[in-house]
């Protein structure tokens, strides 16, 4: 079962249930993978994210979540779009990382009922 008050929230993509996890080691990977200075970084950053940028950051969640995935792996996820955006929006939010109004990633962004499946 999903914990949000963990930072937790998952999506399901062809019948598996992904779960990601804001932890201090992903938000590490997540400054780390966007060459980013400190923590303060990351919400600015979230403004402007290449697709490349969004599967570093659904990695390092997933990876939080306890899946052994790498940024190529999170390319091959058969889900569309929107649930990636959503799910991983709904993790940042959990810790205020996504609440900024010009985001691309506000929270509850999920675009497809699957995102934060419990």
């Amino acid at each position: 079962m999903t914990n949000t008050a963990r930072g937790e929230t998952s999506f399901l993509a062809a019948g598996e249930k992904f779960v990601m996890r804001l932890t201090l080691g992903a938000l590490a990977e997540i400054e780390s993978g966007l060459s980013l200075a400190n923590l303060a970084s990351i919400a600015e950053r979230l403004k402007q994210l290449s697709s490349s940028d969004l599967a570093v950051v659904a990695a390092a969640l997933l990876r939080g979540g306890g899946h052994d995935v790498t940024p190529q792996d999170v390319m091959r996820i058969p889900a569309d779009i929107g649930t990636i955006i959503g799910a991983v929006s709904d993790a940042l939010a959990a810790v205020g990382l996504a609440k900024d109004p010009q985001s691309p990633l506000p929270p509850g962004a999920a675009a497809s009922p699957l995102a934060s499946a419990s």
